[in-house]
């Protein structure tokens, strides 16, 4: 029995320790945000898209490669296939490679490449990677505005900083979804705390439709709807609870349509990536790592970043944020775990903006300070490491 209650005892002083060292004993009253001050989170994402580009661009010249090349690695040519010629109707035959399709990626990022390359003479790269540019933009709004919610706006500085400097940023650069996912989710918990529940809704639905992670800004919006309903004895909410999974609802009706299956994306990702069983994705980095060091650098970013999650996990429960945000940040990890292969990655705490932003902003200066530059320099690492395609955001 002592060493059932001891195992709690240790964990509590190790967060309470943990609380005194690294965050910031005052939090403010937040004041209301003002228009003038949006050239804050602006400004912080330009910073970093500067910072981003310059090492790639440096990293090109000295491979030979043009800059275009290095901005549409991996999923970005799965994007642009399904912007430039839309969804195939089939999931090629075998396994792995030879299996992977179109069909395992969804439709929003696809669709905002469309709409700039109609709008406007760019070639389908040029307009992916502007997609990518301008929801990497409105990403950097919504996050302020999540934060700058609850938050102070020194507070949210901090906070917004550590989003966009993440080593996981390096992606908002790529015709990659990240940055509709971060734009919806955290437009979804403002709604929610707002309790507009149509918008919730809306938004909830949008992130849906960007990627799977996307799935728990509806999950989000649906439990905080009920939990409303329960308590303030109204039906408003239940506006919520209808519309966020629409989006979801919506891209399986087509694909049943489409290819023949109401499961057609799962399939694919079976049958292409997601192949084995499930939650191995983390423990198999690991046991990768250990067994064989950075011989190949997935296994080890992929634990550094999972033992990153646990200690801002660790420093997040100490906050005590929104229900919403909660909610939400368990639910992003709970499917990076969840994952045959991927596990937690940079990518998938990008997605999990909520939780950077919010430990972000309650660091005290010296930690911030530490974290931002060690961050820092972990996203150039990243970024020299992929160029040459030796590491797989």
């Amino acid at each position: 029995m002592a060493n059932t209650s001891s195992t709690p005892s240790r964990f509590r002083r190790l967060a309470d320790g943990l609380e005194r060292a690294v965050l910031n004993s005052e939090h403010a009253t937040p004041e209301p945000v003002r228009v003038k001050e949006l050239w804050i989170p602006v400004g912080i994402y330009l910073l970093s898209r500067l910072y981003v580009i310059s090492m790639f661009l440096a990293v090109s010249k000295i491979l030979h490669r043009t800059l275009t090349y290095a901005l549409t690695p991996w999923d970005s040519q799965w994007y642009l296939s399904i912007a430039e010629n839309g969804y195939v109707h089939s999931i090629p035959p075998g396994v792995g490679n030879a299996a992977q399709s179109n069909l395992g990626f969804f439709p929003l990022m696809p669709l905002a490449v469309r709409l700039v390359h109609t709008l406007t003479p760019l070639s389908w790269k040029t307009s992916g990677l502007t997609a990518a540019f301008v929801t990497g933009l409105t990403a950097s709004l919504a996050v302020w505005f999540m934060l700058r919610d609850s938050g102070t706006l020194s507070e949210s500085r901090r906070g917004i900083s550590l989003v966009f400097f993440t080593p996981g940023a390096l992606v908002l650069s790529f015709v990659y979804s990240e940055g509709l996912i971060v734009t919806f989710a955290c437009l979804t918990i403002w709604a929610l705390r707002r309790e507009k529940w149509l918008l919730a809704g809306l938004v909830a639905a949008m992130c849906s439709l960007a990627d799977p992670v996307g799935c728990a800004a509806v999950f989000t919006c649906i439990v905080i709807a009920l939990l409303a309903i329960y308590r303030e004895k109204t039906w408003r909410p239940f506006v919520a609870i209808v519309i966020a999974p629409l989006g979801i609802l919506g891209f399986f009706t087509y694909l049943y349509f489409h290819a023949g299956s109401f499961f057609t994306w799962f399939h694919a990702q079976r049958r292409g990536w997601q192949g084995g069983h499930y939650f191995n994705g983390a423990p198999n980095a690991i046991y990768s790592f250990i067994a064989h060091g950075f011989t190949n650098l997935n296994p080890p970013v992929k634990t550094m970043s999972l033992l990153l999650a646990v200690i801002m996990l660790i420093l997040f429960s100490r906050i005590r944020p929104h229900l919403s945000i909660v909610i939400y940040v368990i639910t992003v990890i709970f499917m990076g775990l969840l994952s045959p292969i991927i596990g937690i990655t940079p990518r998938l705490l990008l997605r999990d903006s909520p939780l950077l932003a919010t430990v972000g902003s309650r660091l005290n200066r010296r930690w911030f300070g530490v974290i931002l530059a060690g961050s820092c320099a972990i996203l150039g690492f990243l970024i020299i490491v992929s160029s040459p395609w030796v590491w797989t955001p």
